[in-house]
């Protein structure tokens, strides 16, 4: 979505995915997922959802904290250099790419399908892969019955992605925000607070960049 400056990919098999978005990053691979919140004041927030639970901190914060079953405690941890573009390494991994693959991709396209609904909606299916786009721009992109879907829009900044392991939403203007789900762990960011959640416990930082536990 060159529009919005946005980038999400998903690697061949779904078991990890990527999001650049003006309000983030996400790079989710397997159990674990990364996240880095864009503070326009460059103070950062960083989370990892993990087995441990979800250990998140700050640019301007000496300390890592973790929410676990026991509660909010510190803990010492690190997090992944997210500053550069992942989404290609995922998009490649795992894919059959390459030459030796030109003649096989002929052919998924020229069997690929075209047609435009009743509403409008331009609608390509390739290899099992369904591609959509509404005449306001809204583009999807889905396989095995939508269990792993892309969504993003180029009016709002929108940006949806969804597989079996995770679920993360991002969007500009009024309903700017940032949003993970990984099973009962969760990340939301609207600009100003950062909040995680993780076996009914929440922390994060306030709109003053201070600890708070919910």
């Amino acid at each position: 979505n060159l529009k919005s400056n946005i980038v999400m990919s998903l690697s061949a098999s779904g078991a990890s995915s990527a999001l650049l978005h003006p309000n983030g990053r996400i790079y989710q691979y397997g159990s674990r997922v990364e996240i880095q919140a864009h503070d326009v004041h460059g103070n950062n927030k960083y989370a990892k959802m993990w087995y441990k639970g979800v250990s998140f901190t700050s640019e301007n914060c000496a300390l890592v904290y973790l929410v676990d079953s026991a509660g909010t405690r510190t803990t010492t941890d690190s997090f992944s250099d997210m500053s550069q573009d992942f989404s290609l390494a995922v998009f490649y991994n795992e894919s059959r790419h390459g030459v030796g693959y030109q003649q096989e991709a002929m052919h998924l396209l020229q069997n690929a399908q075209y047609f435009v609904d009743d509403k409008k909606v331009q609608n390509w299916i390739i290899n099992n892969v369904r591609i959509s786009q509404t005449p306001d721009g809204l583009l999807r992109i889905a396989r095995n019955s939508n269990k792993y879907q892309l969504r993003t829009s180029p009016s709002n900044g929108s940006a949806t992605i969804t597989t079996p392991f995770v679920h993360t939403t991002a969007s500009l203007g009024q309903t700017s925000h940032l949003f993970v789900r990984r099973g009962e762990r969760r990340m939301h960011y609207d600009g100003s607070s950062f909040i995680v959640r993780n076996a009914g416990h929440s922390a994060g930082f306030d709109d003053k960049n201070m600890l708070k536990v919910y």
